[in-house]
């Protein structure tokens, strides 16, 4: 990892214009086409004239142009901190880019090559690496080529997304990506060669075997999973070289503790633990499962230490990616003893075609046979029920809970004790899992942190879901907007596969847009909307388009409808008052609903203004809440003191978007608020705001910014900074 050199605060809290110099050292891709370059680069502040040396920059060009690694170039722009995400999101960029050892992110202003070339070993690396993609482009097609790159390179960009999707849904892509599988077959391979055809020692053997492993992982990066795979097998050469036998256990800890002293992010890294914890799985599971000394027993005795591979995994990639592949045990008995044979035709293949051409595209013939047939499972196991299942988040408590009860079930023997221990953990775990379902019947109302706009969505104990509107970013593309990138990754880690009912306050793009996202990849029941004719007619035809092409039922709300269920509660239309009705503005027609659950009401007035709000208190339809969406984002043309005093709220939730335009919240709604007693979250400060409401009345509110990760924690800790 490369430092500040005293200037942490450079990109750690804030942007800060800078002109730089460097070079690229990688070239990639994002999902949407851009150039994402990895440059080495010296920069200097530009109102201050701080230097900061030696700065790995991770750049997205949005002009698209064309580089090669090793161009030196200068470039001027914002260097800005990494978005550490919101804990009731997923994606972490702060996490995933640190681990990666970046300092900061740009998207520059101006960039132009230099025109000169920047050399070095790991130029050199990503110049071999690009004549492999450009041979395996000559002798395969192009979606068994990608597959191909990805197994040798690490390059996992050129990838179709149906394979990608489909690979994940069976529990293979360790094949997609340069995994300790392939470090240990690459070892394998060389071993054999070197001590069982060219008759060479032991010591020889393991000599060669360490050098060509370590240049293999320089030359396709250094994941954990690699990095882990090489210090083990490290070890085991070094025994070798001096006669001495490895314990696993020893290596599997000294190969996470060689990773974590290089970067200590990579603790919080998906991919280290995965990687470890599927190794632990293969220990357990060769220690347990009895050996097998006939053709079906080895078989056996496969399937058991796979299914353990998987097992120790699962709760993690739950935690990580909110579903786990049912089927990975029986799609590996196929794909892992194929494995090596396809690496080693691939790596074969590719070097051969930069000697001798028809060599290596008549080496390529089997790799294309494997990949198909790798295709062919696939599509046969993910037709099995259930086979991949969205198990949304996982709490930690009861991920620490399932690996006790396997450790206890594997390591101790059927006394009493054990199986009291064993029935107690089982009770726990369960009773984490199931017992709000079946005991304590809490739901959950969240307000994701989509800038500035408005999204809530109110998930039951029976996993139901509603979602009321959707936000939406005025720069952003559809495909790329808040539905995709925060709505729909919440909704997968609640573990909601489809909606009962969407509730749109009115058309406006920072409540809609999301929506429009959703009602494309989610189920849903129907869509709710005002009865009041809508301003924005154009945005009225495109909802109608995409409902009507999914099979959405589409409804309109008015005074005193309402919809009810045990779980749900009750949700209540309070406006429009009038159905059909023509509204000068979008923000004239926004729903207003009430919701109530046991003891406990909410309030969503999306954009009404302080006219409608008056409507409401001189008819008598609004009571005593709760919770209150302050409406408008904290506009001061809503929230009127005579509309606070009649609903006195608990707690007001304000979303808006931090340094907005249009400088939400207002003073004068942040005083009566204040004034009336309310306690104020906002989403520009604090992040997404979650409410947890038990059918008792109770409430209890947690917000992102009070749900530190644990690595801040410790960070705060050692700094001797307060915790909240």
């Amino acid at each position: 990892m490369t430092g500040y050199y005293g200037a942490e605060n450079f990109v750690s809290t804030s942007v800060v214009s800078v002109t730089g110099d460097g070079y690229v050292a990688k070239v990639e891709r994002t999902s949407g086409g851009y150039p994402k370059l990895t440059v080495y680069a010296n920069l200097t502040e530009t109102k201050t004239g701080a230097f900061h040396k030696n700065q790995k920059v991770y750049m997205i060009d949005m002009n698209q142009r064309t580089f090669t690694e090793g161009e030196e170039i200068i470039f001027s722009g914002s260097a800005q901190p990494f978005d550490q995400g919101d804990i009731f999101n997923g994606y972490n960029e702060y996490l995933y880019l640190k681990a990666e050892g970046y300092d900061c992110k740009m998207f520059p202003e101006s960039l132009e090559k230099t025109g000169e070339q920047h050399h070095t070993a790991g130029t050199l690396a990503a110049s071999w690496n690009r004549k492999i993609k450009n041979v395996l482009k000559t002798i395969l097609p192009q979606k068994e080529s990608a597959l191909a790159e990805a197994m040798i390179t690490g390059n996992r960009d050129d990838i179709d997304a149906g394979i990608e999707g489909l690979y994940t849904q069976a529990g293979v892509t360790h094949i997609l990506c340069i995994s300790g599988l392939h470090m240990s077959l690459l070892a394998f391979y060389i071993s054999v060669i070197l001590r069982r055809i060219l008759r060479q020692s032991q010591r020889k053997t393991a000599a060669v075997t360490l050098c060509i492993c370590m240049a293999f992982l320089f030359l396709t990066g250094f994941s954990p999973s690699s990095v882990r795979a090489v210090v083990m097998i490290s070890l085991v050469c070094l025994g070798q070289m001096i006669y001495q036998r490895h314990e696993w256990l020893n290596s599997i800890a000294l190969a996470a503790l060689v990773i974590l002293l290089v970067n200590p992010f990579y603790l919080w890294s998906a991919g280290f633990q995965l990687s470890f914890l599927s190794v632990l799985g293969i220990y357990v599971g060769s220690h347990v499962i009895p050996k097998g000394h006939t053709w079906y027993g080895k078989i056996g005795e496969m399937m058991g230490i796979s299914f353990f591979a998987s097992l120790f995994g699962m709760p993690v990639a739950a935690y990580h990616f909110f579903h786990v592949s049912t089927v990975s045990v029986l799609a590996n008995l196929v794909i892992l003893p194929l494995s090596g044979v396809l690496l080693g035709c691939t790596m074969l293949a590719a070097l051969s075609s930069m000697i001798f051409l028809p060599m290596g595209v008549f080496l390529a013939g089997p790799v294309y046979v494997i990949f198909q047939i790798y295709e062919k499972v696939c599509l046969l196991v993910t037709m099995i029920p259930h086979s991949y299942v969205a198990v949304g988040r996982p709490t930690v408590m009861s991920i620490l809970c399932f690996y006790s009860v396997i450790c206890l079930l594997c390591f101790y023997r059927p006394q009493m004790r054990f199986r009291l221990g064993t029935a107690v953990c089982t009770i726990l775990l369960l009773g984490m899992l199931l017992g709000n379902r079946l005991l304590w019947h809490r739901n959950t109302l969240a307000f994701l942190d989509v800038g500035q706009g408005d999204c809530a969505v109110l998930t039951t104990y029976d996993h139901r879901a509603i979602v009321i509107d959707g936000g939406g970013k005025y720069n952003k593309e559809l495909g790329e907007n808040t539905g995709v990138t925060i709505l729909e990754p919440y909704l997968a880690s609640k573990g909601v596969t489809q909606i009962d009912a969407v509730f749109l306050s009115h058309l406006d793009s920072d409540h809609s847009t999301g929506i429009l996202e959703l009602l494309e990849d989610v189920p849903v029941e129907g869509v709710y909307v005002s009865a009041m004719k809508a301003a924005d007619a154009q945005m009225e035809e495109q909802l109608q388009e995409i409902v009507e092409k999914n099979q959405i039922s589409l409804y309109t709300m008015k005074h005193g409808d309402m919809i009810r269920s045990t779980a749900l509660g009750e949700i209540e239309c309070l406006f429009p008052i009038y159905e059909d009705a023509k509204a000068e503005s979008e923000n004239e027609r926004s729903l207003v609903l009430r919701y109530v659950y046991g003891d406990t009401s909410a309030l969503f007035t999306g954009d009404m203004e302080d006219k409608e709000e008056m409507l409401l208190v001189r008819n008598g339809m609004i009571e005593d809440t709760d919770i209150l969406k302050v409406s408008h984002h904290g506009s001061k043309t809503a929230s009127t003191e005579s509309f606070l005093q009649a609903i006195t709220p608990e707690t007001a939730v304000i979303s808006c978007g931090a340094n907005n335009l249009y400088g939400h919240p207002h003073k004068e709604v942040l005083e009566r608020l204040s004034g009336c007693g309310a306690e104020i979250f906002r989403t520009d400060k604090m992040g997404s705001v979650v409410v947890t409401i038990s059918p008792k009345g109770e409430a209890e509110v947690t917000t992102a910014a009070e749900r530190k990760p644990i690595y801040e924690r410790i960070k705060e800790a050692m700094e001797g900074t307060p915790i909240p």
